[in-house]
């Protein structure tokens, strides 16, 4: 999981990394094993287990050390495949090469990939080629693949010679071109290696930078909490907030909840964040302290 939000090589020996992986369980919120067959050939008591972690909190512990993290933005990306066995070259078809399919699908998901095929239309197999494909000159490709309105398009050809694969990718993102080669291995390493290789590029482009700012603290009181399920519902949106690192609750005054709130960032961010899912609303602010401002909550109709 740690190797499809982090950035940079040799993650698994910083310390942070470390400390998560020594305490994992504290960052598992669920997990079950699934009653599918199993994926492992010659066990059949072999199981997949299902884990859902804790996001937030992951985030949380990830945030302040100086780890590079890809969190939210996973734009798709479209794959131009060619297949060569035997000498011949044809377009990668999943219905007919379900082999490679099931490769493609399994890397994806390991490094949490969204992947696009293309359409492969009659009017598309009119105009473009292999050649378009795998030429040095991307121009007809990339004007082809403006239909499917991406942002980034992978380019491979897969090769396979007795029972050994071989790959070429180039990715096309940025207005740049990479390139680069996957030795000779099975089918779902030499996938993966071109999957890692798009997720070395794109995670660099989008990662969070380390952080070094401090926490701020502020006070804020919420009026309109009148029940215990108001009470819990103001808490987990507070503590969902991306902005927010911890959220207390310590009491009342009159009919205010009072909550100290430690967060990341500025004090005008935080007030856009607090009402930004109309969960809060601004009541009023003091005008004297701007550690101090009022909050109504937004009460649900059913």
């Amino acid at each position: 999981m740690l190797t499809r939000i982090l950035v940079g090589p040799h993650i698994l020996d910083n310390a942070t990394i470390q400390g998560i992986l020594a305490d994992s369980e504290h960052y598992v919120r669920e997990f079950q094993y699934s009653l599918a067959p199993s994926p492992v050939k010659h066990n059949h008591h072999a199981r997949l287990l299902r884990v859902v972690f804790n996001e937030k909190l992951l985030v949380d512990t990830l945030r302040p050390g100086q780890l590079q993290f890809w969190n939210e933005i996973r734009t798709r990306t479209l794959l131009w495949l060619v297949i060569e066995e035997h000498g011949k070259r044809q377009f990668f078809d999943a219905r007919f090469m379900p082999e490679i399919d099931a490769a493609i699908i399994k890397a994806a998901k390991h490094k949490a990939l969204p992947i696009l095929y293309p359409m492969r239309d009659l009017k598309e197999q009119r105009i473009l080629s292999i050649s378009d494909v795998l030429s040095a000159y991307p121009a007809h490709l990339l004007a082809v693949s403006l239909r499917y309105d991406v942002v980034s398009t992978l380019a491979g050809k897969l090769s396979k010679k007795d029972q050994c694969w071989t790959a070429e990718w180039t990715l096309y993102f940025d207005h740049k071109i990479t390139q680069w080669y996957s030795p000779c291995g099975l089918i779902d390493a030499i996938t993966l290696h071109g999957f890692q290789g798009v997720y070395d590029y794109l995670s660099t482009y989008y990662a969070v930078k380390p952080n070094t700012q401090t926490l701020a603290s502020t006070i804020i009181k919420i009026t309109n909490i009148n029940s215990i399920p108001a009470l819990e519902r103001v808490s987990d949106y507070l503590e969902s907030l991306a902005i927010v690192s911890t959220a207390n609750w310590i009491g009342q005054q009159g009919k205010y909840n009072l909550y100290r709130l430690f967060f990341l960032g500025k004090q005008g961010q935080l007030s856009h964040q607090l009402i930004k899912d109309a969960v809060l609303t601004t009541e009023n602010t003091s005008g004297q302290n701007n550690n101090d401002v009022n909050y109504q909550l937004i009460l649900t109709v059913h």
